[in-house]
């Protein structure tokens, strides 16, 4: 049986997205390791796909030293599978036994978006999506396979806990974002008409994404933002009718678990390549000609605007209603 390394350190929801090659890797009777940030490794947690998941910090990353100590700490893989391809994961790949398959980041491509120029010669270009990109590297050990989608494996125990605490029939929203140009600000009045259409709500994010929202929202809506661990709200998102997020980790933990998503972009952009396949759901992008504006989202509106977030709350209700009826 030959042996292989996934890497995949950071962030959440490229982790997440990175479990794609999980299932084409373990159907082929390949042995897989994966190696990812703390606390992330949490997502394989009982994941008969893998034989071991290894955790590590950027402490131990930190320069070249460390890099070569931990790698010689790996032991020996048939093949490493480099699906984050940066100078870090570079120098893990040259110091450790095994041969190195690196995935395409399209990096540039994604680059020439943020400029008006190169967006109007590109389009609105979905030719890359990051799936398939981790798809097309594991498709050099001859691995043949239709198609790859994000996989997190939750155990009906596991959904049967959280179940015990949240309403019957509910849509999740992930009103969270690292940077304020990627987050939605009309959330708790899409929440309103959800509640008025008797459909229930629950909130799923972090601590941090429940301190930073300083909205009210309507009563009965559940905030379980801060309270689980990270598999207990990948649980309460596959309970869910859908999921409505921002361009964050929660629109890709509701792809893993195979719930319908609605994803909102502001800042970025889906042509970066992040966005789901119509079969996992369907996104709301303005295509201002200022947008995408950063590549993570992290400048402030040059306009101080935020116009590309300016989408009416009925837009979205409706998009979801759509997304809901359609995946029936």
């Amino acid at each position: 049986m030959k042996k292989v390394l996934v890497v995949r350190l950071s962030s959440l929801g490229d982790v997440i997205l990175a479990s794609s090659v999980l299932d084409p890797l373990y159907s082929e009777g390949y042995r897989v390791d994966f190696l990812t940030f703390k606390p992330f490794g949490e997502l394989f947690s009982g994941d008969r796909r893998v034989n071991r998941v290894i955790q590590t910090d950027r402490k131990e990353l930190s320069d070249i030293s460390r890099i070569k100590e931990f790698a010689r700490t790996l032991g020996s893989y048939d093949y490493i599978i480099d699906l984050h391809s940066n100078p870090r994961t570079f120098l893990l790949g040259l110091f450790s036994k095994g041969k190195v398959i690196r995935y395409r980041k399209n990096a540039i491509r994604r680059r020439i978006h943020i400029f008006p120029a190169g967006k109007k010669l590109l389009k609105q270009d979905l030719s890359f999506n990051v799936v398939n990109a981790y798809g097309e590297a594991i498709k050099r050990l001859g691995i043949s396979h239709e198609k790859f989608r994000p996989s997190i494996i939750i155990t009906e125990d596991e959904k049967s806990r959280v179940s015990q605490i949240l309403p019957e029939r509910f849509i999740a929203i992930g009103a969270g974002a690292r940077y304020p140009n990627k987050a939605y600000p009309y959330f708790p009045q899409v929440s309103k008409l959800l509640t008025e259409s008797g459909m229930d709500v629950v909130l799923v994010g972090s601590r941090e994404d429940r301190s930073l929202d300083r909205d009210e929202y309507p009563k009965g809506v559940m905030d379980l933002r801060g309270e689980l661990s990270l598999r207990e709200s990948l649980a309460v998102i596959s309970c869910a009718e859908a999921c409505i997020s921002n361009d964050s980790a929660v629109a890709h933990m509701a792809r893993a678990v195979k719930t319908p998503v609605l994803m909102i972009y502001g800042a970025t952009s889906p042509a970066f390549g992040f966005y789901p396949f119509p079969d996992e759901g369907s996104y709301i992008y303005k295509n201002l000609e200022c947008q995408p504006c950063n590549l993570h989202g992290k400048k402030p509106c040059r306009f101080n605007t935020v116009d590309c977030l300016n989408i009416p709350p009925e837009t979205v209700f409706q998009e979801a209603l759509n997304l809901i009826k359609n995946s029936l």
